[in-house]
């Protein structure tokens, strides 16, 4: 078991105001409790764990914000010092230094960054909990110096200081390493037993009393199988593994990916012909060729997929539009409508009721992708977590807009026939009031 000497530094306000966003009640608990994500965090890979040399958040001590869940109360930052204090990070005070309050987090933590780029422990990796793509020259610094580079990104983010990191996680991964310390945090002993159970449960899928562990692990062997035998191209490991955590749920880390302690070795037991594996894919040496070198920013399209209509594909490159049918962004709009109209907000739950129900309706989509048109659907205009629900109409109209917004950020200015394919393409009608800025 390897260990990786790690520094992560977590600018505050812009982390917690992006999970904040995201789902308040999950944000609330993940910040109260900063000992088991940063410990999940670490631990997580088995055959690679970090060993935080470094951890230090920084907080603007009189920062605040409206309270989410207590109408006309106050929310403070300096609420949360002592969470992290006694999770043994180093708290460091921003206070706000202009009139416009900005409290210059982004400047001390490029200054510490570079610090310890230059320090004689030699980091590994260096982890930035932040969605401020200001950071973009400071990753390519990092890549420079052949140094590892994680970004936690809580909100939507540039798809170039994305590209730039080994690792990408955002506030659902937070959410989904939460899981498992929510049921036992602080017993060690039971944890040891859950572990121990999964093992016997990847070892001995017969095993009675487990029925939900041993259907979660034929799951998994039949989405990799099937992703194994119908790919044309190698299959992307991080991708298959991401899709299938999100799918699965927390019996994946709960069991640490049934008793294989990682990804790869899971996929190792399921006895696939011809396997090969390199860093990034696996692939059936009989059939497909061997990958190439990774290049920074690019990516392979999504196995199995359905040809994109012309100029749809930049849309997913430059925002980070989700490679999805055509036929299949209605359904999506509808089910998440439904959920909205349905049940109190819950970031988890709603992406995960909404896969369920679209699948019902026949249209596998993953919850990565519900992510996405959640987070657009709110920047855009149709937050689902208000009380007067957003239709399915007014989701898709979000959707576009914020996919524009996103491209523009990202450089890319459509055509108006540009446009009229992506909305062509998302089923929107672009006649609408709202829609006219945004065609414009």
């Amino acid at each position: 078991m390897g260990h990786r000497r790690s520094a992560m530094f977590i600018d505050f306000d812009n982390f917690f105001s992006g999970l904040l966003s995201s789902d308040p009640k999950a944000a609330l608990e993940l910040a109260e409790r900063p000992s088991a994500w940063i410990h999940r965090l670490a631990t997580h890979d088995a055959d690679d764990v970090r060993r935080w040399l470094v951890l230090r958040c920084y907080m603007n001590p009189s920062g605040s914000i409206a309270h989410p869940l207590n109408p006309g109360e106050r929310l403070y930052f300096s609420k949360f010092r002592p969470f992290f204090t006694q999770a043994g990070v180093e708290v460091v005070d921003c206070p706000s230094l202009t009139r416009g309050a900005k409290n210059g987090a982004d400047i001390r933590i490029v200054i510490d960054v570079m610090t310890a780029l230059q320090h004689e422990t030699c980091y590994d990796e260096f982890v930035l909990a932040s969605s401020d793509a200001d950071f973009t020259p400071l990753l390519q610094v990092l890549r420079a110096h052949d140094r590892r580079t994680a970004i936690i990104a809580t909100g939507s983010t540039a798809v170039a200081y994305e590209a730039l990191a080994d690792q990408y996680l955002d506030e659902q991964d937070l959410f989904d390493l939460m899981a498992p310390a929510q049921e036992s945090e602080t017993d060690v002993a039971e944890e040891a037993a859950a572990i121990l159970e999964a093992h016997s449960v990847a070892g001995d899928a017969a095993a009675g009393g487990r029925s939900n562990d041993e259907e979660a692990w034929r799951e998994f062997c039949e989405v990799v199988r099937s992703d194994y035998e119908s790919s044309e191209v190698p299959i992307n490991c991080a991708r298959l593994a991401s899709r299938i955590h999100a799918d699965l749920g927390e019996v994946v880390t709960r069991t640490r990916w049934f008793g294989g302690g990682t990804f790869r070795k899971a996929v190792e037991r399921i006895g696939l012909p011809n396997l090969n594996f390199s860093p990034h894919h696996f692939w059936d040496s009989a059939r497909h060729p061997a990958p190439g070198p990774v290049q920074p920013g690019l990516s392979d399209p999504p196995e199995g997929s359905a040809p994109l209509a012309p100029g749809i594909t930049r849309f997913c490159d430059v925002a980070k539009m989700p490679r999805l049918p055509h036929e299949h962004w209605p359904v999506v709009f509808e089910v998440l409508s439904e959920y909205a109209r349905e049940f109190d907000f819950n970031l988890s739950e709603a992406s995960k009721w909404s896969r369920d129900r679209a699948r019902e309706l026949g249209v596998e989509v993953s919850r990565r992708a519900l992510l996405y048109v959640i987070r657009g659907a709110r920047t855009g205009g149709a937050d689902l977590s208000v009380d007067q629900a957003p239709d399915a109409p007014a989701i898709a109209r979000a959707v576009f807009s914020s996919v524009l917004e996103q491209a523009a950020l990202a450089g890319f200015f459509p055509s108006e026939d540009e446009k009229q394919d992506l909305a062509d393409w998302l089923a929107v009608d672009v006649s609408s009031s709202r829609l006219v800025h945004g065609m414009q």
